[in-house]
């Protein structure tokens, strides 16, 4: 047996991780999360002429040749995030200059320092096809990589408010404080930190809201029951507020995940080489 095939083989029989931890209510990532999901990962337009076509995965990772050969020369721009957990919940934007960058002059976009498939949001937001109620447990977790001190980043959000956020991390201006304003503000705490990192925001069984950075626990925690409202975008807080700095995968899940979070941390970290 070849070693190329032993590896499709090695891929093929390895659980993904909505094949573990399923149940998320949207997922969005540039690899393959599900093994029962034969959608596209992104959708993506290229600068020559504007021209859309859907991308997807090969052995499980993005897709990369076919996004090249359709981008060609010019840059490309992913107007969809298309939603891996079977809710079919996409997250589109048509504005050109609100979409995340994932070509550069027919080169891909590339993480520093693991070289990694990552898409460049120059302050950058996506609207949900549906509205996800927040009152609910939850988990909320992002692969991202603060790439200047001024930028700030966004998990889920509601249009016209500042109001359910799942997560948001402010930056210079504001301390760098890593807040949610699920049923009311909470700061986790402050990082300042430039690099890639894990971020996860939850609420358990018991009301508890937590934050973690890498894994580890952020000072401020708060008992809070939920509330009701609708979360409907993905990286916009308060409307008008977008992110930037570069993301690769964010997943929710709209129920207790507390026993899962060191493992889903740790397959995330695993695939992206997080920390």
């Amino acid at each position: 047996m070849s070693e190329n095939y032993r590896s499709i083989l090695n891929v093929l029989s390895t659980p993904l991780l909505l094949d573990t931890y399923g149940g998320s209510a949207v997922a969005y990532s540039l690899r393959k999360l599900s093994s029962t999901y034969s959608g596209s990962a992104i959708r993506v337009r290229r600068s020559s002429d504007n021209a859309e076509q859907d991308i997807g995965f090969v052995s499980g990772d993005l897709d990369t040749s076919s996004l090249l050969s359709f981008v060609g020369a010019g840059s490309g721009y992913i107007t969809t995030w298309y939603d891996q957990s079977g809710n079919t919940n996409d997250a589109t934007q048509a504005t050109l200059a609100r979409q995340a960058q994932i070509v550069s002059s027919g080169s891909l976009i590339l993480d520093a320092d693991t070289g990694k498939i990552t898409s460049s949001w120059p302050g950058a937001g996506y609207n949900l096809t549906s509205g996800i109620s927040s009152d609910t447990q939850y988990l909320s977790i992002s692969m991202w990589r603060r790439t200047a001190a001024a930028h700030l980043m966004t998990h889920l959000g509601r249009s016209g408010g500042t109001s359910p956020t799942t997560l948001l991390w402010l930056g210079s201006g504001s301390a760098f404080s890593i807040r949610s304003y699920m049923s009311s503000l909470l700061s986790f705490g402050n990082s300042s930190v430039n690099e890639r990192n894990i971020i996860t925001s939850l609420k358990d069984a018991s009301d508890l809201k937590v934050g973690y950075y890498n894994g580890v626990q952020l000072t401020n925690t708060s008992t809070q029951a939920p509330v009701a409202g609708t979360l409907d975008t993905f990286g916009i807080w308060s409307s008008s507020n977008y992110t930037s700095g570069q993301y690769q995968e964010y997943i929710y899940w709209n129920s207790e995940q507390s026993a899962n979070r060191v493992a889903i941390e740790n397959d995330i970290k695993t695939y992206w080489n997080a920390y």
